[in-house]
């Protein structure tokens, strides 16, 4: 039996930092798609011995003022929060952004109207109009194979999906 690697790092001091950059053009597409950003990034904690001597025992708390806090990034995934009621088509404005984003919206929206099919309307229930797609989720090949990029897309998703009627991704290739 092969042994997993160990990770390089603990899975606990890993975190999110999500990042919606508006560029504040006033579009029809800036209101109908945006980009949402999420860097998952690992704490590093580190003790700088260069301040001088310290008391003895005094590294061994968790809150010793030599230690000192980094954070490095292990991976990134994006997301587009599509806003079905506002700006130009939503199924226009997927169509023209990738060919991934227009994938998507042949899938479930009406080219017509660019609203929801009436067959997916059906199956989802009134939670909002708003639809959430994940585009993109890369790993470090290290962090890879054990089930954290779920867990982590999990977590943003649930960040990110208040408003959202349907939350959508179309697979690929492990990154």
């Amino acid at each position: 039996m092969i042994e997993p690697l160990p990770l390089p790092g603990d899975p606990s001091e890993l975190h999110l930092r999500i990042v919606y950059n508006d560029t504040l053009s006033d579009t029809s597409d800036a209101d109908t798609l945006e980009e949402w950003s999420v860097e998952i990034l690992h704490r590093c904690r580190e003790h700088d011995s260069s301040g001088g001597p310290t008391a003895s025992g005094a590294c061994d708390a968790e809150d010793c003022p030599a230690d000192i806090a980094s954070d490095s990034t292990v991976g990134s995934m994006t997301f587009f929060r599509v806003h079905l009621d506002r700006g130009r088509s939503a199924y226009a404005a997927m169509e023209e952004a990738s060919e991934d984003l227009y994938e998507i919206a042949q899938a479930l929206l009406d080219p017509a109207t660019g609203y929801y099919t009436d067959e997916v309307s059906e199956l989802l229930e009134y939670s909002g109009s708003d639809l959430l797609v994940m585009d993109r989720v890369t790993l470090r090949e290290e962090w890879r194979g054990r089930g954290l990029g779920v867990i982590l897309a999990a977590e943003a998703i649930f960040r990110l999906m208040p408003g959202c009627r349907a939350v959508a991704c179309s697979p690929g290739t492990p990154t």
